[in-house]
């Protein structure tokens, strides 16, 4: 039996890849997305608790319409300790899409190249990797690269465009004395596949995720499952 897992989004731009991800990586999940990208709005505007409560609309939807037996947060925005009172509010079990790729990314080394499309990403995706460091006991020197140009264009249905931006700021956080280069939102792997050759990993948070969804389904007791 396919096991449920219910994926909330906030940007359009993620639903692409991740199906075609989990197609052809998880054949054993049976996957509902939901989308809101007007909670990409409220994040942009400092209204942290109105997209809380929307997330949690969300989530509960998945559980009481589909069946989900867990929710994967797909947006960047998001933080952790936001994600823990979601869980507690809905009592469905939820992760955050990039939690394994902060481990990740601190196991690749003491410096981080992270590209950045969306602003409030940033100190959210900082926050992660550093609290994943101190974890691990290692410190991490992040470098930066934000392109908002390229969100805009992402919007706007300029995915070439798009893509002709992250693909420049990759080569210039590769020419930086950087250990791996961190995608900082799902939206950005439709690049896997474009990639140029660098001399450091460049980490997408769909490989990394899917251990933790098997784990955390592991946890889940087959009696639960609807």
């Amino acid at each position: 039996m396919k096991r449920r897992v219910g994926f909330i989004h906030t940007s359009p731009a993620a639903l692409a890849p991740l199906a075609e991800f989990y197609r052809d990586n998880a054949p054993e999940l049976d996957s509902n997305n939901l989308l809101d990208d007007g909670v990409l709005r409220l994040f942009a505007r400092g209204d942290e608790r109105e997209a809380e409560r929307r997330l949690a609309d969300m989530i509960c939807a998945c559980r009481d319409t589909y069946g989900a037996e867990m929710c994967v947060v797909t947006c960047s925005a998001v933080s952790r300790s936001m994600i823990a009172r979601l869980a507690d509010a809905t009592g469905v079990p939820t992760i955050k899409i990039d939690e394994v790729l902060a481990y990740q990314a601190v196991g690749s080394g003491t410096r981080l190249g992270v590209l950045v499309t969306f602003p409030p990403t940033r100190s959210v995706i900082q926050r992660l990797l550093q609290d994943a460091a101190r974890e691990e006991g290692r410190q991490v020197e992040l470098t930066f690269k934000l392109i908002p140009e390229a969100y805009e264009a992402l919007l706007g249905g300029k995915y070439e465009r798009h893509d002709q931006l992250l693909l420049a700021g990759i080569g210039e956080l590769a020419k930086e004395p950087v250990d791996a280069i961190v995608f900082a939102q799902v939206s950005m792997a439709r690049l896997l596949k474009k990639l140029p050759a660098t001399p450091m990993p460049v980490l997408s948070s769909l490989p990394a995720s899917l251990k933790a969804i098997r784990a955390t389904l592991e946890s889940v007791p087959a009696s639960a499952s609807r």
